[in-house]
């Protein structure tokens, strides 16, 4: 197998969702250096690495030690689930745009560049032994398979109009645009205030976002699939599976109640335990 980059230069640009101010990503064809993020006023590109987290708070944050860049984890699921193994994103702003509060953007810029294969080999790895985590009442468990990369996820609120919801998936190219990609980000509405108040979710609306009342779930266009919130975790969680760096293969996945700061400390627990490139 070889490594794969972009065909061509593409961009998206809109607003950022914490931020709220104008943000812009242009997407640049790369050759062996992972997937980076850049801006003019960097030194050096930030890479999107574990080893780079910074924040997990209602989004994933990563920074060079000066420069931080959040909510990357929509960016990084669209480019890590269509088999990007190198690309250079050049930010303007803190943030890339939210876009409709989906990774659908992010991989259609994708999907135009086009993709092509380049030289090296990529980094897959799989894992030798089961790995079983929890932090709190959130729970995660990996085991080895023979093949592929499948994920099982619940998410569940007692919110009478959420409850328990469950999706099980294999995460290939065409599953991810068909089942994953289009689900957007969500919110209950008595948060609004307090997130605002924290400097957060400053570009958030019904046109990049979900909004759960006491009555109903409310949605630009209605909600692309019943169970929408439960997709949207799942697209978070393989966002942030991303900055491993590696592509997971021969591995089955299940996460209760997960979120970012879950995410990232399984995935570097994998990372210590006993992964392997193949």
């Amino acid at each position: 197998m070889s490594r794969k980059t972009i065909k061509k230069e593409a961009f998206i640009e809109g607003i950022g969702l914490h931020t709220g101010n104008a943000a812009k990503a242009v997407f640049h064809p790369a050759h062996g250096t992972g997937i980076r993020f850049t801006s003019p006023g960097f030194n050096r590109p930030v890479r999107a690495l574990l080893s780079s987290v910074s924040g997990t708070v209602r989004g994933t944050t990563i920074t060079d030690g000066i420069h931080f860049i959040h909510t990357v984890e929509h960016i990084l699921c669209a480019a890590s689930a269509l088999g990007i193994d190198d690309l250079d994103i050049e930010i303007t702003g803190e943030e890339p745009p939210i876009a409709d509060g989906s990774a659908k953007p992010f991989a259609d810029i994708i999907m135009q560049a086009g993709i092509q294969e380049i030289a090296g080999e990529p980094d897959i790895r799989r894992i030798t032994v089961p790995v079983e985590a929890s932090f709190g009442d959130v729970t995660y468990r990996a085991v080895p398979v023979e093949k592929g990369f499948r994920v099982s996820l619940v998410y569940e609120n007692p919110h009478p109009l959420v409850g328990r919801l469950h999706i099980e998936q294999d995460i290939t190219p065409e599953t991810f645009l068909a089942e994953i990609a289009p689900a957007r980000t969500f919110g209950y509405d008595f948060e609004l205030d307090m997130l605002r108040k924290a400097g957060l979710a400053k570009g958030g609306s019904l046109k990049n976002a979900l909004v759960i009342t006491n009555k109903e779930i409310l949605a630009d266009g209605g909600l692309r699939y019943p169970d929408e919130l439960v997709r949207h975790k799942l697209l978070d969680f393989l966002g942030d599976m991303a900055l491993s760096g590696w592509r997971p293969e021969g591995v089955f996945i299940e996460a209760v109640r997960c979120g970012h700061s879950g995410n990232v400390k399984f995935a570097r627990l994998l990372e210590e335990k006993n992964s392997r490139q193949i």
